[in-house]
């Protein structure tokens, strides 16, 4: 089984991501998170109402572990990374408690799958159904088709 974790980017701080969905079958993503960005509806994650509209950066991440195991052996890595430069060097001493521990990590762990579900901006799933619902557009085909079978008619 895959896992898929969903990192996002608001308006109002657009430099930090921040992890709204982790461990979601391809179905969940679909429906907690896909659909909705594609229709231009709010996100809803945890407690929290993400108006699409304030995205300004998506990652959809694929794993094949869940989110905790998979950020766990970024921190084992990390640690052990920092424990051969420290045996190493002679003068310098690193302490630092690894990457790995925030929720957001979980991008160095995966395969950015974001271009394989989104094609586009938020919204664009709806266009079409907004233009069959506008009155001036379907005001214009309904012209167009009624001038088309006229002139049919006509020439027959």
């Amino acid at each position: 089984m895959t896992y898929h974790h969903v990192l996002v980017a608001v308006e109002h701080d657009p430099a930090k991501l921040k992890c709204v969905f982790e461990d979601l079958s391809e179905q969940e993503l679909m429906k907690q998170f896909v659909t909705p960005y594609r229709k231009g509806q709010d996100i809803f994650s945890d407690n929290e109402i993400i108006p699409v509209s304030d995205i300004r950066k998506v990652h959809v991440v694929r794993t094949e572990q869940t989110n905790e195991v998979e950020r766990e052996a970024i921190n084992q890595q990390s640690l052990q990374r920092i424990d051969e430069l420290n045996r190493s060097s002679d003068s310098v001493v690193i302490i630092s408690p690894g990457h790995g521990y925030d929720p957001e990590d979980i991008l160095e762990a995966g395969q950015d799958v974001t271009a394989t579900y989104l094609k586009g901006p938020s919204g664009q799933a709806g266009t079409i159904h907004r233009m069959l619902n506008n009155s001036w557009v379907v005001s214009i085909v309904t012209g167009v088709i009624v001038a088309i079978v006229a002139a049919w008619i006509g020439l027959g």
